[in-house]
């Protein structure tokens, strides 16, 4: 599942590559497009951010939401690299176009319209709309809730995935297990910092071409890197994800 950071990153290099450009045509496969994909030719790529893991292509008064997931991929190209069948979504520039292949969700409409729907929808990005007290303030509305489960919920946590859920909990000295009424205002500051550092770190990293296997700590680890005790690993529940805790230095 592709993690904020790294939705930002393809938003970056579609920016590098194609900002300013002329498109020349569109073909696009999705049952959510609301305006002809035609009124886009003739027009040039402003902008390309992310909100949270989606992907957001600015043309006119246009706006393009890509959501990889997991098996969706992004190539720069001349001809398609990949059957024709799994294009979900092509932009023709003059020398090489945007090809967006197996992507679950692709969605055209007004700019003004969709980023509405991306507000009502998503919580808290720290790329994006950082807001540590309204972040807070979301996450201690869901008392009865692991906080394990918590940060996977876009309409809190928006753009943080299971690698970073990981980390931050490490970092943060909190077990996953642990209900949000249990946790005290300590705990709470240090998984609310520790998301906004991890996202911009995981995102430099990724930028730079090192990869982020030096900010891993625990993830597909066996040993704590603090205690030097073995690591437990098991998919929580109910998300059923893979999690590393460390039950000496994770309380």
């Amino acid at each position: 599942m592709t993690e904020g950071p790294t939705a930002r990153l393809r938003a970056l290099q579609i920016e590098d590559e194609f900002k300013g450009k002329e498109v020349k045509d569109v073909l696009v496969r999705s049952k959510k497009v609301y305006v002809d994909p035609k009124c886009m030719v003739g027009k040039r790529l402003e902008k390309a951010t992310s909100f949270g893991k989606n992907i957001l292509l600015y043309i006119g008064n246009y706006l393009i939401r890509v959501h990889l997931m997991m098996y969706g991929s992004i190539r720069f190209e001349k001809d398609y690299s990949k059957p024709f069948r799994q294009v979900r979504l092509a932009l023709f520039f003059k020398d090489k176009n945007l090809v967006i292949y197996n992507a679950p969700i692709v969605e055209i409409g007004l700019k003004g319209e969709i980023e509405e729907k991306l507000i009502r929808s998503y919580g808290i990005d720290p790329l994006t709309n950082w807001d540590k007290e309204k972040l807070k303030e979301l996450l201690v509305g869901e008392k009865e809730r692991k906080i394990g489960d918590l940060l996977l919920d876009q309409r809190i946590f928006n753009g943080i995935g299971n690698i970073l859920r990981n980390e931050i909990l490490f970092r943060a000295r909190v077990n996953p297990e642990r209900l949000v009424k249990d946790l005290n205002e300590k705990e709470i500051e240090a998984i609310a910092d520790f998301t906004k550092e991890l996202c911009y770190r995981f995102l430099e990293l990724k930028r730079s071409g090192k990869g982020i296997k030096s900010m891993l700590l625990v993830y597909n680890k066996k040993k704590c890197p603090i205690c030097g005790g073995g690591l437990k690993f098991y998919r929580q529940q109910p998300n059923s994800r893979k999690t590393f805790v460390c039950p000496n230095c994770q309380i």
